[in-house]
């Protein structure tokens, strides 16, 4: 029997949280889905996890070390068999009636993509900064540097831009159509191949008029480690987003050279304020209001723009000077995720 949704979950060297996500996944009353594991090149004990639910017949265990998140998402995709893909991340736990829930959201023809609560499972005492970090919609408020989102208990639609990777569910032609994820999540070493993941594809998802649904029924717990609550974490992850919004913007001029409406606001604009929602937050951070705020918080807020700029920069020259960068980000799309050589 063809299941009724593919729960996809990349993994590399997170044993211990993947175990409480796959018995999360199970705990679920609905049975007709299929849930595939891809070990993007794991060291530690994730095998064994996987091996510890080999009994049950709607798990598929898949092993490739092609660096980086895209290999574990198209890989996936790739030996899926639903209509409807849920894409969860390897340290997140789903509530019991998930995946029913998912089911009756797509029984609406009218949705091509959805997400839900992303809540935060802290191991420690968050310090007090990180309220700070903390954005907010007319719709609820967000956390984009942990991916935490809390748009309230009543479903509604939403920009596809808040359809976040950790929690991303789509129909599978609409994910053909977009021409699936871009690169996320390489190595250090590889750093200049990193891409913009889940947001250039749900850019895409909104400037073709792709409705996305926020739905409190799918709600999820995220675990948020010690280290991620640290302003050096903070400031790895502006880097990183730095490295994103170059990728981004370099893909979008090619990708709306053709358009002549001047009376539109321009190309630049319109991206960066369609990225992901992170650069609201960075805008914020250069308005004259933050001038109010803790000198802590204001040094935070400078370290991260700093940081930003740095991996935008060091982006920038990745791909003006080594053609196979260049060659990477100019890829119309990513199903063959093989890195050039």
């Amino acid at each position: 029997m063809t299941p009724q949704v593919s729960i996809i979950i990349p993994t590399l060297n997170r044993a211990v949280s993947l175990k409480k996500t796959i018995e999360s996944v199970f705990a679920n009353k609905f049975q007709n889905y299929e849930l595939i594991i891809v070990d993007n090149g794991s060291t530690d004990s994730t095998r064994s996890v996987c091996e510890v639910f080999s009994a049950k017949p709607n798990l598929v265990y898949l092993y490739d070390e092609t660096p980086g998140l895209l290999t574990g998402r198209h890989v996936g995709f790739s030996k899926s068999r639903a209509p409807v893909i849920c894409f969860l991340d390897d340290d997140v736990e789903i509530n019991n009636n998930y995946i029913e829930n998912l089911i009756h959201t797509f029984n609406d023809e009218r949705i091509q993509l959805a997400t839900g609560p992303c809540l935060p499972r802290y191991e420690a005492e968050p310090p007090g900064w990180l309220n700070y970090m903390w954005d907010e919609t007319n719709e609820g408020r967000f956390c984009a540097w942990l991916s935490l989102l809390d748009f309230g208990n009543q479903k509604h639609t939403i920009h596809p831009n808040f359809v976040w990777g950790l929690n991303f569910c789509i129909r599978r032609e609409v994910l053909i159509e977009l021409g699936g994820f871009h690169p996320d999540s390489m190595p250090k070493r590889l750093q200049k191949f990193q891409g913009d993941g889940e947001t250039g594809l749900t850019l895409k998802a909104a400037l073709k008029g792709c409705t996305a649904i926020y739905v409190p029924g799918l709600s999820l717990y995220h675990h948020v480690n010690q280290e991620r609550c640290t302003k050096n974490y903070f400031n790895k992850r502006a880097f990183f987003q730095g490295v994103c919004n170059s990728f981004t913007e370099i893909r979008t001029k090619i990708l709306f050279k053709p358009i002549k409406d001047s009376s539109k606001i321009s190309i630049s604009r319109k991206i960066r304020n369609a990225l992901h929602p992170y650069y609201k937050w960075i805008r914020k951070s250069s308005k004259t209001e933050v001038k109010k705020l803790p000198d802590e918080i204001n040094s935070i807020l400078s370290d991260l723009k700093a940081a930003e700029l740095a991996g935008y920069n060091y982006h920038q020259e990745a791909f003006k000077n080594d053609p196979l960068v260049k060659e990477w980000v100019l890829r119309k799309n990513y199903w063959t995720f093989k890195l050039p050589k």
